[in-house]
């Protein structure tokens, strides 16, 4: 079944357009396929099989194809019965190339989340995550963006963790806990600004070599702490295009969020739980489009048989 059909038969669809000043020759159009918060419900929704069905089959028409998570993939059953070793297994499988790390990837252990972060084919991405240990830093491998040359630009990607990874008593929290000291920081003081600072300080280095900036923002949109929310961050920063967001377990479909100098951002979300996957294109004339899909037509058998064989062997 082609795409075009797929689309208009199985997908919740929100159409943003908004053009940008831009002068650089963009040569086609880039697909960013996405996802947040799945918590491991692999079989949920759209299902992992289903995602890299979509992304096959948008591949197979077009050049220009990424597929990033906005974090806690490190969560729920499957997880908690494999320190998400398993979970790795499947979204390498399925082809995903950035993820950002959400509060709950620490919630496996630090010495898990090393191991995961190692054998994973795609990069993890935090700006906001500072090492206040001793010795090597664990997480050293975690990048705070990557650019990709896509369409004949280049986009960047950066990764925001929410300091909410902090609190007390969280599973997060205790991993990252050390003789009663954290070991890490999140840039959460000053009721957000510090925060809004490095974040700054990427998206300025990142824009000096990429036409295009992206942030996966494991941040949330509402009932979260109060300076840290997506809204905020936006507000509070000039450069971004596109926030996806994550944390809130919110369906953003599309929405304009005016930065710091009154400059239109985009803001979308998938929601939780493989119920939707998020689709944002960059046109070729510097538009952007935003669709959810609560549907997906096909599965891949190769990931569905993996994805199986772990709920099969949890089962025994």
């Amino acid at each position: 079944m082609r795409i075009s059909y797929m689309k208009r038969i199985f997908s919740l669809l929100s159409l943003i357009l908004l053009l940008c000043s831009c002068t650089y020759e963009q040569n086609d159009d880039i697909y960013i396929l996405f996802t947040n918060d799945v918590a491991s419900c692999m079989n949920n929704g759209v299902t992992y099989a289903g995602v890299k069905y979509y992304k096959d089959e948008l591949m197979a028409e077009h050049r220009n194809v990424m597929l990033v998570d906005a974090g806690d993939f490190f969560d729920g059953d499957v997880s908690a019965y494999s320190k998400g070793e398993e979970i790795v297994t499947v979204m390498n499988a399925v082809g995903y190339d950035i993820v950002c790390l959400g509060n709950q990837e620490f919630s496996i252990g630090m010495d898990a989340l090393k191991k995961n972060i190692s054998e994973s084919d795609f990069d993890y991405l935090s700006c906001n995550l500072k090492y206040l240990g001793k010795g090597n830093d664990p997480l050293k491998a975690v990048k705070p963006y990557v650019i990709k040359k896509l369409g004949g630009v280049r986009v960047a990607f950066i990764g925001i963790t929410t300091p909410e990874t902090l609190i007390p008593d969280k599973p997060a929290y205790e991993a990252i806990t050390l003789d009663g000291q954290t070991i890490y920081s999140f840039y959460e003081h000053d009721d957000g600004q510090e925060l809004y600072e490095r974040v700054q300080k990427i998206v300025d280095k990142a824009s000096r070599r990429a036409e295009y900036v992206i942030v996966l923002s494991h941040l949330g949109s509402n009932s979260v702490t109060e300076g840290f929310s997506s809204y905020d961050l936006i507000a509070n920063t000039t450069g971004i295009d596109v926030v996806i967001d994550a944390h809130s377990h919110n369906e953003i479909f599309g929405e304009v969020v005016p930065n710091k100098e009154g400059i239109n951002v985009i803001m979308t979300s998938s929601g939780h739980e493989l119920r939707y996957l998020g689709e944002l294109i960059i046109k070729t004339d510097h538009t952007y489009q935003t669709t959810l899909y609560s549907i997906v037509y096909g599965k891949d058998d190769y990931v569905q048989a993996i994805v199986d064989g772990i709920y099969a062997e949890m089962n025994e």
